[in-house]
């Protein structure tokens, strides 16, 4: 089944942090978990961004529900657009195989709400710091996230410390772009 099949897409999940042990198209798998996660992780940022700014008008279910709707929308869009683009270009429906694949590529979009989540009911149950501190939080986590994601991935190809950090900060730069750009235009 060219290597695509539910197990070995399974085991490439297993094996992320160790490339090398992967086929080509297990890396090309796991690379599109990657860039959905990291698409949602920005995604998340600007909703958390926009929630912080105007955490009077949430209560920690709602947020909740922001937050899950978030990436949910992502995620089902994610599995349309999948099916309707490949109609389109292979004049037929998906096959299990690919519908497989795209389902473990596109549960990505889903990993960055967990923390946030997290954070919220945290905050909501004890009450040992605001609505507004847990949103801020939870930037600071998706920000850190992304610049984890980054560094870890960068170690593979740059030898330098000083590039590595360089390059993960500017990566991490675009999720703070999008929380000043929430911040100028406010919603």
């Amino acid at each position: 089944m060219n290597g695509l099949s539910y197990n070995n897409i399974m085991e490439s999940k297993v094996y992320a942090s160790d490339t090398n042990t992967l086929s080509v198209a297990k890396k090309e798998i796991v690379a599109e978990n990657m860039k959905e996660r990291v698409y949602s992780t920005i995604t998340l940022i600007a909703v958390l961004a926009v929630m912080w700014q105007h955490p009077a008008n949430h209560s920690t279910l709602g947020t909740i529900g922001a937050i899950v709707g978030a990436v949910v929308a992502l995620w089902a869009a994610t599995l349309i657009a999948a099916r309707m683009s490949y109609r389109a270009v292979h004049g037929k429906t998906i096959s299990r195989k690919n519908y497989i694949r795209v389902f473990f590529t596109s549960s990505g979009l889903l990993a960055p709400a967990i923390i946030p989540i997290v954070i919220v009911l945290f905050s909501g149950v004890t009450g040992f710091y605001s609505l507004q501190t847990a949103l801020f939080a939870s930037i600071v986590v998706s920000l850190l996230s992304l610049f984890a994601i980054s560094f870890i991935a960068g170690r593979r190809i740059y030898t330098s410390l000083p590039r590595l950090l360089l390059v993960s900060t500017l990566e991490m730069s675009v999720g703070i772009g999008v929380v000043l750009l929430k911040l100028v235009v406010g919603e």
